[in-house]
């Protein structure tokens, strides 16, 4: 049959394309095996023992910064009490109140005030967030002598 022209029924494409699928696989495939490089391992510290200014204790900031703001819950029995800065005479709150102050090494002076109650001053250390609970007293109330009406008998 010389002189035929035979026509295969076929997709050509189709070989090459999985021929070329596998070479790219194998090719790829150690690549992908590869383990990545550890990195090396850390040096041991140099100094164990942390800085002076960090062995302080967590409740004492070692560096005050006037810019903070600290958080002091303050309460009083009986509630209601006006909470009053000493060095301006300023009223920061009532109690029960969470009142802010500036951060500071130093306590603030304040003074709880209440109608019909002694006022009492106490020093708020303002390092870190606290609270503050004081128990006011009553004014005592003056009695005059009392007098006695005298019986006379007739």
């Amino acid at each position: 049959m010389f002189g035929t022209t035979v026509r295969v029924r076929g997709n050509s494409w189709t070989a090459i394309s999985a021929a070329l699928a596998l070479a790219v696989i194998v090719g790829l495939a150690p690549a992908c095996h590869r383990k990545s490089p550890t990195p090396p391992p850390a040096p041991p510290p140099t100094n164990p023992q942390p800085p002076p200014e960090a062995q302080r204790t967590p409740d004492a900031h070692p560096f005050p910064d006037p810019t903070f703001l600290v958080l002091i819950w303050m309460d009083t029995t009986p509630q209601g009490a006006a909470v009053r800065r000493l060095s301006d005479g300023h009223v920061m709150g009532y109690t029960p109140d969470t009142i802010e102050f500036h951060q500071a090494a130093e306590p603030v002076p304040v003074r709880f005030e209440l109608q019909g109650y002694v006022p009492l001053t106490r020093e708020v250390p303002v390092a870190t967030d606290g609270e503050l609970k004081v128990v006011l007293k009553p004014i005592p109330t003056k009695h005059g002598p009392t007098a006695k009406k005298s019986k006379k008998s007739k």
